[in-house]
């Protein structure tokens, strides 16, 4: 593997790495708006952004070839537990998962 090869790979992995965490940090905002009345039309429009932007990327990365696309894939699935360790840490040790509580 050339040097250039290997800084092209590095980089569809970063690539992938950010959109992944985009996407993944940007789920709370959106579970956030669609328990809202009001905002729902802006979290569908959030949602949908959220989709084209990875999907985007993954397109062009598989336009590029099928490393590309491995790599910025493997970025996307190594960012999305990273993300949500960082947000459960974030929350707090009170929040509870796997319970439903009141929606207002």
């Amino acid at each position: 593997m050339s040097e250039r090869e290997i800084i092209t790979s590095l980089g569809w992995l970063l690539a992938g790495f950010l959109a992944g965490s985009v996407h993944v940090a940007a789920l709370w905002i959106n579970v956030q708006f669609l328990m809202r009345p009001g905002k729902r039309a802006v979290a569908l429009a959030m949602l949908t952004g959220r989709f084209l932007l990875l999907g985007g990327l993954l397109y062009v990365a598989a336009r590029s070839g099928t490393a590309s696309f491995l790599w910025a894939t493997c970025g996307v699935l190594v960012a999305r537990p990273l993300i949500l360790r960082l947000m459960k840490d974030r929350l707090g040790p009170g929040f509870e998962t796997g319970r439903e509580g009141h929606l207002p």
